[in-house]
């Protein structure tokens, strides 16, 4: 977790700015690994749902994508450090004219904390495309795409999953300037033979450099950023959203958990990574050394945006006021989600709702708990 830093360093006038670089597939580095036979297409096609896909275009529609991604799942849950290589992997989703259509390309693991064996069985992924001619199928024109998967094989897990989506679609509703997720139904075969086939609901997130496009900005990376280097509304809008979903787990000012995008020449907060929000409370998640002072678990709300001199609370409470029929209806209308999430998450976020419609609740968690820098 990280702190807003205290020297002040402008964005505008950072010399180290760096852009995004889109990297090719890692480096095989030793080892007599021989990837095993790819899966035939017979042994693919029976795990794909044959009816055609609700899903036109990526990250447009919440109903879930099906696809099935092979690959040497055994060898892939032993891929545990930063530089993982990529393993070679299949893809089949169903094609414009109804037809299965198969995608030759590569997964590796990815990630921090749920990369650790110790946290989770199965690691996230991130399934890079190839550069091949059109198919009409939803992948065409994908590069790499982060994929979130189960942490585990087990419905607890699967419905984390589903938490966290609903996180960036809340977020999806507050701004654009946002990461953009498509749900996905995923059958996971392992061409190694050591594993049965695994179906589990997952998302896949949009790749950043094609959200900057999107959003005709560019992805940065800066070594330190202060509140004043940002769009005050989006910022506080991060803010406020971050406390919304009872999420502490970000820094801006670090870019820990929160991408950076310049669109004519001012720098906007996207966060990202919401498995340790109250909202999701995964098994794993608590209070970390720098918050645990201050509350006792994920689900207790703590405020940790900065203090924004001049501020209109009122104004950024109303904008959520505003969206809050859309958000619960997005609770209500999450495929998957079992009853106990459901209201779990409901309850949550109207209980939000209730300390920014109550003066003295939102003055004392939110207005006057704002951190000093």
């Amino acid at each position: 977790m990280g702190r807003v830093t205290t020297a002040h360093i402008a964005l505008f006038s950072i010399s180290t700015l760096a852009l995004l670089c889109s990297c090719g597939p890692a480096g095989s580095k030793g080892g007599s690994y021989t990837p095993p036979e790819p899966a035939p297409f017979s042994e693919m096609t029976p795990h794909l749902g044959m009816s055609p896909s609700a899903v036109s275009e990526l990250f447009t529609s919440d109903a879930p994508l099906d696809f099935v991604l092979a690959a040497d799942f055994d060898e892939l849950r032993k891929d545990r450090t930063d530089d993982a290589k990529d393993r070679p992997a299949q893809i089949l989703v169903m094609g414009p004219d109804g037809d299965p259509v198969e995608i030759p390309s590569h997964v590796k693991t990815r990630g921090n904390f749920r990369l650790q064996r110790s946290t989770c069985a199965d690691p996230p992924l991130r399934l890079n495309l190839p550069e091949t001619r059109p198919q009409g199928t939803v992948l065409d024109g994908q590069d790499k795409l982060k994929l979130v998967t189960h942490c585990r094989d087990s419905d607890r897990s699967e419905q984390n999953i589903l938490e966290e989506y609903l996180a960036y679609r809340i977020y999806n509703q507050l701004t654009d300037i946002s990461f953009r997720v498509q749900l996905a139904e995923i059958t996971y075969l392992d061409t190694s033979g050591k594993h049965d086939p695994v179906h589990r609901m997952g998302f896949l997130i949009e790749d950043e450099d094609a959200m900057a496009e999107r959003l005709a900005g560019l992805m940065i990376e800066t070594p330190g950023a202060n509140p004043d280097d940002f769009v005050r509304e989006d910022l506080a809008l991060m803010y406020m959203f971050q406390f919304m979903v009872g999420n502490v787990d970000w820094g801006a000012g670090t870019s820990h958990n929160v991408k950076i995008l310049r669109k004519d020449s001012e720098y906007y907060p996207i966060p990202f990574d919401f498995d340790w929000s109250g909202l999701v409370d995964a098994p794993y998640a608590g209070p970390s050394p720098m918050t645990e002072p201050f509350h006792d678990s994920v689900r207790e709300r703590l405020y940790w945006g900065a203090c924004l001199q001049g501020l209109d609370y009122q104004a950024l409470f109303g904008r959520f006021r505003s969206a809050r029929n859309e958000i619960l209806g997005l609770v209500r209308d999450q495929a998957g989600f079992s009853e106990r999430s459901r209201e779990s998450a409901e309850d949550y976020l109207e209980e939000f709702f209730s300390i920014i419609d109550d003066p003295r609740q939102a003055e004392r968690a939110i207005i006057n708990a704002c951190r000093e820098w």
